[in-house]
C-alpha cells in the first residue's frame, strides 16, 4: 500500500489548530502512514505549477507521480475543488467533496434539511426582495460560507439586513431568529453515528460559539435527533463532521452541517480522544475496506 498522506489546512486556520493537526500527523505515523501537512494554497500552486488545476483532466508526470504516492487525504480547508481532485484520482478525501460543498454554503445546508424532511428556521437568500421574504424582523444575517460564528449578524430589519449584507447579497441568507437565542446543540458525528452531544449556551450573545465565550456542557441528546442526525451524515457518507441545532418552538431545529468541526469543546467537557478515533476510523476505512 501506499504509506503517505496529506493533510490540508487553510492557511488562516493552521495556527489555532496547529495541536489537532501535529496530533493527526503523530497518529498517522502510528499507523505506518507519513503524512504531510500543506494549506489549500500551497497544494493549488503546486497542482498549477505542475499543469494539473482542480477540475482539468490533464494530468503532467510530476503530478501522476505525486498522486501515486498519496493513499488518502484530510481536508479540513473547506475547498471542496480539492476533494473533487483527489476523488476524481481515485484518492479518497475526508471528508468527501459533497460533504465539503454542503458543509461550507449555508443555502445549501437549508435545501438539505429540507429535503429530508428536517425541522428548520425559515431562510431566504440574501437576495430576496422585502416582499418575497415570508417573515418579519429581528434577523439573522449569515454569510453563506462563514464558519465558527464568523459573519454572523442580528438586523432589526430589512434596511439594516441589506447594510450588513453590502453589494454581493447572493453570498448571504436571512433566517428568522429562533425564540431561544444564545443555545444551540452541538452533535459531533464520527463514521455515521453521534459520538457526543454538547449543549452551548452564552448569556451575553445570540450566538453560542464556544470560540466566542459560550459556555458548554456534556449531555446525552434525543434518541429522535440522533436518528435525523445519522439520516444527514448517511445521505452525505460524511465521516467527521458537527451537527447544530437551535432551540424554537420548544424543540431543537437543524441550523447547519460543521464539515471541518473543531474537537476543541469536546477534549474540555469529555475524555474522548476524538483526532485517535478520527485517524483509527480513517485507516480502517482505507486499507480495511
Amino acid at each position: 500500500m501506499n504509506n503517505r498522506a496529506l493533510l490540508i489546512y487553510a492557511p488562516e486556520d493552521i495556527e489555532k489548530n496547529k495541536w489537532f493537526a501535529d496530533r493527526l500527523v503523530e497518529l498517522a505515523s502510528d499507523h505506518g502512514i507519513r503524512m504531510k501537512m500543506m494549506t489549500s494554497r500551497e497544494l493549488k500552486d503546486r497542482l498549477t505549477s505542475a499543469q494539473a488545476v482542480p477540475g482539468n483532466g490533464l494530468l503532467s508526470a510530476a503530478v501522476i507521480n505525486f498522486l501515486d504516492c498519496i493513499s488518502f487525504v484530510i481536508n479540513r480547508s473547506r475547498d471542496e475543488e480539492l476533494s473533487l481532485f483527489f476523488e476524481k484520482h481515485g484518492i479518497p478525501s475526508y471528508n468527501n467533496s459533497e460533504t465539503v460543498r454542503l458543509g461550507n454554503d449555508k443555502l445549501l445546508e437549508h435545501g438539505f434539511f429540507r429535503k429530508l424532511g428536517l425541522p428548520v428556521m425559515e431562510t431566504a437568500c440574501g437576495d430576496a426582495l422585502e416582499e418575497e421574504i415570508p417573515f418579519g424582523p429581528p434577523f439573522i444575517v449569515k454569510h453563506r460560507r462563514g464558519h465558527g460564528g464568523s459573519q454572523v449578524f442580528k438586523a432589526g430589519s430589512y434596511a439594516e439586513a441589506l447594510e450588513l449584507m453590502g453589494p454581493s447579497k447572493d453570498k448571504w441568507i436571512i433566517q428568522k431568529m429562533c425564540d431561544e437565542p444564545g443555545c444551540d446543540l452541538r452533535l459531533y458525528m464520527l463514521g455515521g453515528r453521534v459520538i457526543a452531544g454538547v449543549l452551548r449556551r452564552s448569556e451575553e450573545d445570540f450566538r453560542s460559539n464556544f470560540s466566542l465565550g459560550g459556555k458548554a456542557e456534556l449531555i446525552s441528546p434525543d434518541p429522535g435527533i440522533c436518528g435525523q442526525a445519522e439520516k444527514i451524515a448517511e445521505s452525505l457518507g460524511a465521516d467527521y463532521i458537527g451537527i447544530d441545532l437551535i432551540r424554537h418552538g420548544g424543540s431543537f431545529v437543524f441550523n447547519e452541517i460543521e464539515d471541518a468541526v473543531g474537537a476543541r469543546m469536546l477534549y474540555e467537557v469529555t475524555d474522548l480522544d476524538v483526532a485517535g478515533m478520527f485517524m483509527k476510523h480513517i485507516y480502517e476505512k482505507t486499507f480495511q475496506n
